[in-house]
């Protein structure tokens, strides 16, 4: 992979990180290992059952915690 795509990827999540919130900073984290694990899975180009296993279970825990931030939300009214 390209040096300058990575230091450009390491800076957007820097960024992106910075000025969030717990909640905020645990959905990146989720989201980061949701496309690790996809990363992993598709690097021969199929799935395993355990790799979709995995995959299922990091997706399940990103849906999780979105939600939950979302439900913390407090809406002005």
């Amino acid at each position: 992979m390209n040096p300058f795509v990575l230091l450009n990827l390491a800076i957007t999540f820097m960024q992106l990180n910075m000025g969030q919130t717990v909640a905020g900073k645990a959905i990146i984290k989720e989201a980061m290992d949701v496309v690790q694990s996809l990363g992993n899975a598709m690097k021969d180009k199929k799935i395993t059952m355990a790799e979709k296993k995995a995959l299922v279970k990091e997706l399940r825990e990103f849906s999780k915690t979105t939600i939950k931030a979302l439900d913390d939300l407090i809406i002005p009214e």
